[in-house]
């Protein structure tokens, strides 16, 4: 028998190595088990994404490749290529983030390559592949002035790209650059000494224009043209009289025209008009009067320069083509057009191609609201809605009630106490009710009498309107089951509340609960003429004005949403002007707000002084609120600056369950910019084990400091926004939502940033993990699986009509979608549950319990006639 064991170990090994049937089993079954997928099926069932680009800066048609397209560079620091036919993005690049990203130059298509020119100290030089936008070659440009960062201007040609500094009192510093090698070629100084910080210079290259004096009186005010790539020439200068003609009102400004041609264009502000001037060897210009709010760009029509004129008045855009020469008008390429996206539009690029049918001109027109459309002979082509990417407020509204809901709202109406009222109520809801049930045996679809059919509340709260403010001034109705954008309006003359931030406050004074009372939104920004206060009102389901536009007539020091309603269930906005006078909006809730003025406190943070004060409204009356300062906390700003204050979130609920007195977690992302790595602190007080007043409690008489929970962490990638999930009753357990670099957003439980975490074995308590120095990322916590969101700059949380589930909109320049349950969905029944096998163990109970009971009643019966 022992012979036989190692011819069987033989066999097994002859076995296990020539059966590739059976290596090939073992690496299938092992990347089972490292793979992790969602279903084909699932993929924006709960979620969907959109892609932007921002607001276009640089712009011009692809016509070398033999696909068409447009080829965009945006303020957002973004460079893509643009779909011909439809708008789509074919390819997007997302450069670096701020000052490091901008792009200053783009240029270098008709070649077949694209080149782009972005960032400071260094700058980078980066050349595309124009069909797939990967990059060829990248070469950074050291700056000699780094002071001098925003006199620099650039200029591609011929695949030579050139670097413009003007130097003051003396002249201008030309650096020639082969653009696909980075090798420096030349270097040449034009005299130019009338160049100072208060001249105002425009590159038209090949010549610099620069306009000097006193821009306010025609005859001292002096234009001047340097000729950059020729070092014999000599500056010309023209006076604003030969240019307008004596009596022209100042202040004048010279601007450079866009086009295919270097043309300048001199504004008069006073007589609200402009003239053009094309330099040359002999200056040329053009006496002819143009509104000063005509934009203006130079294309080719049949091997002739001709000049476009865009004007914008009472929502009609009006493009006037005119030879640049003689002012021809050319009615066949002059066009008219409208739409309610557009709004003074300039021409951003321009092409008229002769094709077989003729000359067709299409114009790539970027809106005074960021949105950009494509022209194409008074037919719009196409409109994308940029000012999307550049969102700073948001909220989500619930969508109102169905017809029949809001009748049966009306039936049980408790303010009507007549009987023949309520009895003629009760009977014409009964019918209406009768109705419905008709319509839906038969299948009948007939529409909402307020609002469309699919715009109303679900059951689950899931469904709901989500109102966005752009830096543009534009606000959008977004419904979050599609992302389909249900209604647009333009808010004119506004601006920010802060000068060095985009920030306006949206408030929602009253939701869709309130039937017949219409929903109503506030947003709050400042004139921005006069820098005073302003409140615009609008209904955020159909976007229709309510108070349209009020203007405060004062500034604004800091605003709050009170959480009591007046008797139509409008909640008050306090307004706390620079004067610490205290309003109130709508006026007529003085009283209101008044009525919870001893529970009522304000602060107030400057970040340039550091000064934090809070008032007290204890001392008003009904008639005036009085802001009283109780209190101020210097913080100096020699030491530390203020960049950030948050407040809590006004929906949310706290539940401690008596561990923790209050919810009072921090938590804190924060960058080093001498650091190599990304951390994250996180802080909890606690009052300790015995509290001192039972029955009320207050942090101003306490004399015992909280006990301070904290603990760091190490995150291995790097943070763009973070927001903490939020749900109806605050129950459900709290995720944080990290939207990372790479364009992950991340949910990240709370538990793993727990200050409570032990470091020492012995410290251990029950159900707290043990301290590790690093948070670990799970590719299946990221909740945008592929559909990558990147430049995040923040994320919306919002809670749903299910304590399970947080709705969560994340906003950058794309938006993105979809809804988290930070616990499971312990309150929902899963979608593969058998009702079926539920239904029959409950009928089989109910009839087993109606045997038992007549077997029983006939064993009693029995029992008693013994």
């Amino acid at each position: 028998m022992a012979p036989s064991m190692p011819n069987f170990r033989v066999n097994i090994n002859r076995f296990i190595n020539d059966s590739l049937l059976f290596q090939y089993l073992i690496i299938l079954f092992g990347v089972f088990n490292l793979s992790l997928c969602l279903y084909e099926d699932q993929v924006g069932k709960f979620d969907w994404r959109q892609n932007y680009v921002g607001e276009i800066k640089f712009s011009s048609f692809d016509t070398v490749s033999a696909a068409a397209k447009l080829i965009v560079a945006t303020e957002e620091n973004v460079v893509a290529a643009l779909n011909l036919k439809s708008g789509q993005i074919l390819w997007r690049r997302v450069l670096e983030r701020g000052y490091a990203g901008k792009i200053h130059a783009l240029g270098g298509i008709s070649d077949g390559k694209l080149i782009s020119v972005s960032g400071g100290v260094p700058a980078i030089v980066r050349v595309w592949d124009l069909a797939t936008g990967h990059i060829l070659n990248e070469w950074p440009l050291a700056e000699q002035n780094p002071e001098r960062l925003e006199d620099v201007k650039w200029h591609l040609k011929d695949g030579t790209l050139h670097h413009i500094l003007p130097i003051y009192s003396s002249g201008v510093e030309v650096t020639l650059y082969d653009s696909k090698t980075g090798e420096k070629l030349d270097t040449r100084k034009v005299s130019a000494p009338f160049i100072t910080p208060e001249t105002e210079c425009v590159l038209a290259a090949p010549y610099l224009g620069c306009l000097k004096g006193n821009t306010f009186d025609d005859s001292l005010a002096i234009l001047f043209l340097v000729h950059l790539f020729d070092n014999n020439s000599q500056p010309q200068s023209i006076t604003i009289n030969n240019i307008f003609g004596a009596g022209a009102k100042g202040p004048f400004h010279v601007k450079s025209i866009p086009g295919d041609e270097s043309v300048l264009t001199i504004i008069a502000d006073g007589d609200n008009r402009q003239h053009i001037l094309i330099p040359g060897n002999q200056a040329n210009t053009i006496p002819r009067d143009i509104p000063a709010n005509a934009n203006l760009y130079v294309t080719t029509i049949d091997n002739e320069k001709v000049l476009l004129e865009t004007t914008y008045k009472n929502g009609v855009i009006e493009i006037k083509a005119v030879k640049l020469l003689t002012s021809e008008l050319l009615e066949d390429y002059s066009s008219t057009t409208s739409h309610e996206s557009l709004f003074s539009p300039i021409i951003k690029a321009s092409v008229c191609p002769k094709l077989s049918k003729g000359i067709m001109c299409r114009h790539l027109l970027s809106s005074e609201d960021h949105s950009v459309a494509l022209l194409q002979h008074n037919k719009l082509i196409w409109i994308r809605e940029e000012a999307l990417a550049s969102i700073i407020t948001v909220e989500m509204v619930e969508l109102p009630m169905s017809d029949r809901d809001q009748t049966l709202e009306t039936e049980f109406d408790k303010k009507e106490r007549d009987v023949i009222g309520m009895f003629t109520r009760r009977l014409t809801a009964q019918m209406n009710q009768v109705r419905s049930l008709f319509q839906t045996t038969f299948d009948i679809n007939l529409p909402q009498s307020t609002q469309r059919a699919d715009l109303v509340r679900d059951k689950f709260g899931l469904h709901k309107m989500i109102v966005v403010v752009t830096s543009a001034g534009k606000l959008f109705g977004i419904e979050s089951k599609k992302g389909e954008v249900i209604w647009q309006l333009r808010v004119n003359n506004i601006t920010s509340l802060k000068s060095d931030a985009n920030t306006m406050l949206l408030y929602v004074q009253r939701g869709s609960r309130h039937f017949p009372h219409p929903p109503q939104c506030a947003l709050l920004a400042l004139d921005k003429k006069s820098g005073e206060g302003v409140i615009y009102t609008f209904n955020p389901i159909t976007g229709q004005p309510i108070d349209g536009l009020v203007k405060l007539g004062y500034k604004l020091k800091q605003s709050m949403l009170l959480h009591i309603t007046t008797d139509d269930f409008l909640r008050p906005i306090l307004l706390l002007d620079t004067r610490d006078k205290v309003h109130v909006f709508p006026e007529n809730a003085t009283a209101v707000a008044a009525s919870v003025g001893k529970n009522t406190y304000l602060f107030t943070g400057d970040q340039e002084t550091g000064v934090l004060s809070g008032f007290s409204l204890a001392y008003s009356t009904s008639k005036e609120l009085i802001a009283h300062k109780v209190w101020e906390l210097v913080l100096s700003p020699k030491n530390q600056k203020i960049t950030h204050i948050v407040s809590k979130n006004s929906l949310e609920h706290v539940h401690s369950q008596g561990r923790v007195l209050g919810d009072r977690s921090v938590l804190y992302n924060y960058y080093n910019d001498k650091s190599r790595r990304t951390e994250i602190a996180t802080l909890e007080l606690y009052e300790g084990k015995v509290q001192s007043n039972t029955t009320v409690f207050s942090s101003l008489t306490t004399t015992r400091l909280p006990l301070v929970e904290r603990q760091a962490f190490i995150f291995p990638a790097t943070i763009e926004s973070m927001q903490e999930t939020i749900t109806e009753k605050g129950i459900t357990s709290k995720h944080i939502l990290v939207s990372l670099a790479n364009g992950g957003i991340l949910e990240l439980p709370w538990m793993l940033v727990d200050p409570r975490r032990p470091i020492n074995p012995e410290l251990r308590e029950e159900g707290v993990i043990p301290y590790m120095p690093e948070i670990p990322i799970h590719m299946d916590a990221i909740i945008n699986y592929n559909q990558s969101v990147f430049r995040v700059s923040g994320i919306h949380t919002s809670p749903s009509g299910l304590e399970s589930t947080s709705l969560v909109f994340a906003h950058g320049i794309d938006l993105f979608y979809t809804r988290v349950a930070p616990s499971k969905t312990f309150d929902v029944l899963k979608e593969d549950f058998d009702y079926y096998l539920i239904i029959l163990v409950l009928s089989g109970l109910l009839i087993a319990s109606y045997i038992t009971k007549k077997l029983a009643s006939q064993k009693a019966q029995k029992q008693a006639w013994k």
